[in-house]
Parts: structure tokens; C-alpha cells; sequence
């Protein structure tokens, strides 16, 4: 009986979160979450000597064009403490693609689906006329789960230097499907071309507080420095990134240690290895930038994502995202065809 209530969770939660993203969409005329951001185009180029198994869609060697996208998930100004994203897609084309791979700041992330509605609601609940998002709502949730407010701490990231400069992670656990025919599952990370510091991670005050988003008093750069930095950056030279894999063995019986997201995979049994090169060399216009569309749901067979039907499976978020990332594209597609162009702030 616990197992049916937790899938009618889970279809509530879909429909529900489904909608909220509906009236998102509406409401901000573009994306639900992670509107403010700047986005290049160039190359995703395989490693030519793979130290992962052989697989038929990472060959060594292969390359792809390539669409990146950078965002912040809720604030505009860009000196504010908050999530920020690096989604890629390996196609040349605004939607199509073989496979898209959404990143975003921090290892680790929600246990499962329950965990994010919560979080959802603690978001929205007593929010201020100011407020991207309700900070005493954040507030009350991380003080009532105290593994939640580190994981939430550890995925902000206060007035970086560069979207360039920044690891980002996925938080899908998908199949890795290689020629062996072995079973294996694995993630990805995005690294600075010069693998350098990870900039803008917390510390001290905003460790402690990290539902005090809003900048600095004494902080003076513009709301969008972050996003001109970008383009301004492309204007003289590429920008390099290292996107990374590990993976991990299946193994039999409970699969928890694998799938669930408040742990990060061992180092020494799920080392981090150099995937392919990421050369950016042309930044987007805002038009290129805001037609472009990301969903997890595209993947190769070989790369597919595990299902989850439970609200407490820890691949249920991933589950919901793949449905709710469908729904607001379609919101948005009928918001551009409806005006003709894409509004500019």
C-alpha cells in the first residue's frame, strides 16, 4: 500500500510541478526557471584516447557542434548568491539534438521527489512583492533539514568571476550502455579549460545563511556583468572547457549507494576522467539564446535515463524533469509564435 500511495505521489507532484512551470512560463513570458543568461556556440571533440570502456556514441576522436547555454536559476542580478547552470547541447539546431546534458553548480542535490516539492513550496511560501524567491520560506526549510541546507549552501555560488570559471554537474544518474555490454552508470561535469579554482563558492555568513541571496551593499558591478563578461571574453578568444565522466558497476540488490543524490560516488572507485574538449567560439544573440531548448529526455539509446515511479525513488526528480522541461517548451513555443519575437529585458 506504501508503494501505490508514493507512485500517486509521484504522478501528483508531476502534474502538479507541471503547471507551476506552465504559470512560470506565462508569467515571465520565456523560461520557468534559469531566465537570465548568455549562451556560444562551437565544438564538443572526444578525447582521441578514452580511458573509459569503448561506447558507440563517445568515440574517440568524434566531434559535434555544439550549443552551450550559461544561466542563474532565479535571480537576475548576477552579483546575487545563487545557482548557476551550464546546459550543452550537441547540435547546431535550437531543439534537435542527440543528446543534451543540463548541468548545474554543486555535486550534490534533492534525495527525491517529496524533497523538491517541499523545497518548491518553502520557495514560494510567504514571498515577498520584491522577492524572486520567499527567503523566509528558505529560511524555516533549511533550518527544519539541516542535510538539505549544506546541499543547498554547496550549490550557490556568490558573485563569481566568470560563467567560464565556474564546475558545474549534472544531476542525472543516466545508463552507460558500452560495447562490452556491461552495465554501468555514469554522470558529468563541465571544468575550466585551465581546471583552476571553482569560483564564487561560499563561505562564512552565507555558508550559514544561504537563503540571503540578494548582493552585497558594498558590491558595485552592473545586474548582467557576468553575462557581458562572456560575450565580452568571446569577442578576443575561445573559451575552453573540459567536460568530464565517471562512472560506476551496476551492482546487485539495492542500488541506493548508486542512485541517490545527497552522496557524491567514491574518487577512488568512480575516478573523474577527461570526456571530450569544449571549445566555444562564437557567443549567441539573444534571439539564438532564447529559442534554444534543453531537455534530458534526449538521449542516445546507449545513454538512456533511468525511470523512476516513486516519490521517494531517488531518480524521480529526473523523472519529473524529462515530462515538466516538455511542457514549458511547449508554453514557450506558443509565447513566441503568439508575439513573433522574443521580448528583451
Amino acid at each position: 500500500m506504501k508503494k501505490i500511495w508514493e507512485t500517486i505521489l509521484f504522478f501528483f507532484y508531476t502534474i502538479a510541478l507541471g503547471l507551476l512551470f506552465i504559470l512560470a512560463a506565462f508569467k515571465k513570458k520565456g523560461r520557468a526557471t534559469h531566465k537570465y543568461g548568455v549562451g556560444g556556440a562551437g565544438t564538443l571533440t572526444v578525447v582521441d584516447r578514452p580511458e573509459f570502456p569503448e561506447h558507440e556514441f563517445w568515440q574517440a576522436g568524434k566531434e559535434f557542434p555544439l550549443r552551450l547555454r550559461h544561466g542563474t536559476v532565479t535571480f537576475e542580478d548576477d552579483a546575487a548568491m545563487d545557482i548557476r547552470s551550464a546546459s550543452l547541447k550537441l547540435s547546431d539546431r535550437e531543439e534537435e539534438s542527440p543528446l543534451d546534458i543540463i548541468m548545474n553548480t554543486g555535486p550534490r542535490t534533492f534525495r527525491h521527489m517529496t524533497d523538491f516539492w517541499n523545497f518548491t513550496l518553502a520557495s514560494v511560501k510567504g514571498k515577498g512583492e520584491d522577492e524572486p524567491v520567499s527567503s523566509k520560506g528558505l529560511e524555516a526549510y533549511c533550518q527544519s533539514d539541516r542535510e538539505f541546507k549544506e546541499i543547498f549552501a554547496e550549490t550557490m555560488r556568490r558573485a563569481p568571476d566568470s560563467f567560464s570559471q565556474i564546475y558545474y554537474d549534472s544531476k542525472l544518474v543516466n545508463y552507460f550502455t558500452a560495447k562490452d555490454g556491461k552495465i554501468r552508470y555514469v554522470k558529468y561535469r563541465l571544468i575550466p579549460g585551465d581546471r583552476g579554482i571553482d569560483s564564487g563558492v561560499v563561505s562564512g555568513e552565507d555558508w550559514e545563511k544561504p537563503w540571503l541571496q540578494k548582493r552585497r551593499p558594498d558590491e558595485t558591478r552592473p545586474i548582467d556583468y557576468l553575462r557581458k563578461e562572456y560575450v565580452e571574453k568571446l569577442s578576443r578568444e575561445p573559451i575552453i572547457y573540459h567536460l568530464q565522466l565517471r562512472l560506476h558497476e551496476d551492482m546487485e540488490g539495492d542500488k541506493t549507494e548508486i542512485f541517490t543524490q545527497t552522496r557524491e560516488w567514491s574518487q577512488e572507485t568512480s575516478p573523474w576522467l577527461d570526456l571530450a574538449t569544449v571549445k566555444i567560439d562564437r557567443a549567441l544573440s539573444f534571439e539564438e539564446n532564447e529559442k534554444l531548448s534543453f531537455n534530458i529526455g534526449r538521449q542516445p539509446d546507449s545513454l538512456g535515463a533511468v525511470e523512476g515511479y516513486s516519490a521517494k525513488d531517488p531518480n524521480s526528480v529526473n523523472a519529473t524533469r524529462i515530462r515538466v522541461y516538455g511542457l514549458s517548451l511547449a508554453v514557450r513555443s506558443f509565447i513566441y509564435k503568439k508575439s513573433g519575437e522574443f521580448k528583451q529585458n
